[in-house]
């Protein structure tokens, strides 16, 4: 049978339109996967201050991990603003997105405020647990046993910190090196950064809530020479 010009047009049409659907479904697919990818497996984030130096490099990028919200002690989590604001939740969507494909290299959204940003820190004290500090390293006794340990001898994996002399005039500024024994209630995690001088952590505001764990830094992926796992 002869096909004329009309079916033919019709039927070009039908198939650029099934085309065309096709495509838009898979973008769209491509951009819910690396939405929940991004949001619930892996993400990475930018370490834009020297408050965990040694172990974590100004500037570098750490890959962090939404599922483990269950650190144990010695392990750097990735905390939630201080304020309990964030930016709105678009936002920090597209954040992630980009921040993922440039390695934290390209942000479109920025939070200027001090209190609004979120912070890698490390645990050293679980809920349960009493502590005390002295000569800034931190005192450990585990919730049901009798003795004090330090914190790194409690770690599930050793690290550094950083302790350094500083000018007479800086008498009663920064972060204090010293603790009176306490003890964390339920839910609540004993932080410090690992440079002591510098790092604001649990010292200045307190245990931290788990709700403010957003997940738990698995690998510095960048800079190249200094990759690690954590």
């Amino acid at each position: 049978m002869k096909q004329n010009a009309g079916d033919y047009s019709f039927e070009y049409k039908r198939k650029q339109q099934i085309k065309t659907a096709h495509t838009c479904i898979f973008i769209l697919s491509v951009f819910l996967f690396i939405t929940i990818f991004v949001n619930c497996i892996l993400f990475t984030v930018k370490t834009s201050t020297s408050s965990m130096e040694t172990d974590m490099v100004k500037d570098g990028t750490v890959v962090v991990s939404p599922l483990l919200r269950n650190p144990s002690r010695g392990q750097v989590v990735y905390l939630s603003p201080m304020d309990g604001e964030s930016m709105p939740l678009y936002q920090g969507i597209i954040n992630r997105i980009a921040n993922f494909f440039t390695l934290q290299k390209f942000t479109p959204f920025k939070n200027g405020r001090m209190t609004g940003n979120t912070s890698m820190r490390r645990v050293c004290a679980l809920p349960g647990d009493s502590y005390y500090m002295k000569d800034f390293v931190l005192y450990v006794k585990p919730r049901g046993q009798d003795y004090f340990l330090t914190e790194f001898e409690l770690a599930v994996k050793p690290y550094n910190i950083s302790i350094y002399s500083v000018p007479v005039e800086w008498d009663g500024m920064g972060c204090a090196g010293f603790l009176e024994e306490n003890t964390l209630g339920q839910n609540e995690y004993f932080v410090l950064a690992d440079n002591r001088i510098e790092g604001l952590d649990s010292r200045v505001y307190g245990p931290v809530n788990s709700s403010r764990i957003r997940g738990r830094a698995l690998w510095q992926c960048f800079p190249f020479n200094k990759m690690k796992l954590y």
